[in-house]
């Protein structure tokens, strides 16, 4: 009897652990996905209570800060153009204002050359991006009218022409002391810091080299001192009618800068044909 009895209950005992692993199996997966709805839950809970990160905005571009201000310009009040312009280049802070700046300053020139056409061109030497477009913008701003090959103005007051063509004659006869003294003379030696290149290499060259003569040692012998020293004192006496070759002597060979007014999209660099600020960009239309 005792037998029968524990047979039974371990027979009990496997059937219903066979039937809680069959159950456990079955019921595993939904015990699994509502562990996972409930992380979820929590998750969402966490993300709304969290404030969201604020969002820095964006630099707006050059366009877009003027956008209504380039809009509102008109080709019958160019004024406008290098008004605006004026105030994009005050505030210019990238690459992209500068050149709206230009482009402000080329309409402005292009449209009413005779009345605007000086101050846009030396409005356009002030936001230069290079030495070369610098001068090119200060030379056109010289011009009235018309076309022709600008050169870099160069201009002396004839007392300081005479002072230094004393100090280079002294200078080339030997006399030191005395080319010194000259330099002394009616601001020369500011002049001899303008020609200094073509008279002896450097201004300081020029000074060393009379310094180290004594008085009356004679004539400089090397003959490449006593050309340089005449073409100068020639070209600083011709003025603004020295010949070209004289004009290289004094100021080297850099070559001439050609401006052609009669070609405004070149001058400017500008299409005065599209100068309404539509969408974005510049349109023909009105």
């Amino acid at each position: 009897m005792n037998m029968n009895v524990k047979q039974g209950g371990a027979g009990f005992g496997r059937s219903e652990s066979l039937r809680f692993r069959a159950i456990a199996r079955a019921i595993a997966p939904a015990i699994f996905a509502c562990v996972m709805l409930a992380l979820a839950g929590i998750g969402g809970l966490a993300a709304q209570s969290a404030p969201d990160a604020p969002i820095a905005p964006s630099a707006p571009s050059a366009a877009s800060r003027w956008d209504t201000r380039l809009a509102a310009l008109d080709p019958l009040r160019p004024m406008d153009y290098l008004e605006l312009g004026e105030e994009v280049a005050d505030a210019a802070t990238n690459d992209a204002d500068r050149r709206l700046a230009r482009e402000l300053f080329g309409y402005a020139g292009a449209l009413d050359s005779a009345r605007l056409g000086r101050s846009a061109m030396l409005a356009l030497a002030a936001i230069a991006e290079t030495p070369g477009e610098r001068m090119r913008a200060s030379s056109a701003a010289e011009l009235v009218g018309g076309r022709g090959a600008a050169r870099t103005a160069f201009s002396a007051d004839p007392a300081q022409i005479e002072a230094l063509s004393r100090a280079i004659s002294f200078h080339r006869r030997g006399d030191g002391r005395k080319a010194l003294a000259a330099l002394r003379q009616d601001d020369a030696d500011a002049l001899l810091d303008k020609v200094g290149e073509p008279l002896a290499g450097t201004a300081k060259v020029f000074r060393e080299e009379c310094k180290a003569m004594r008085s009356n040692s004679g004539a400089v012998p090397i003959a490449d001192i006593v050309r340089r020293g005449l073409l100068v004192e020639l070209a600083l006496r011709s003025g603004d009618l020295r010949p070209p070759a004289l004009d290289i002597a004094l100021l080297g060979d850099a070559p001439l800068i050609e401006i052609d007014l009669a070609d405004p999209m070149s001058t400017w660099r500008v299409d005065p044909s599209k100068p309404w600020w539509r969408n974005g960009h510049w349109s023909g239309n009105g």
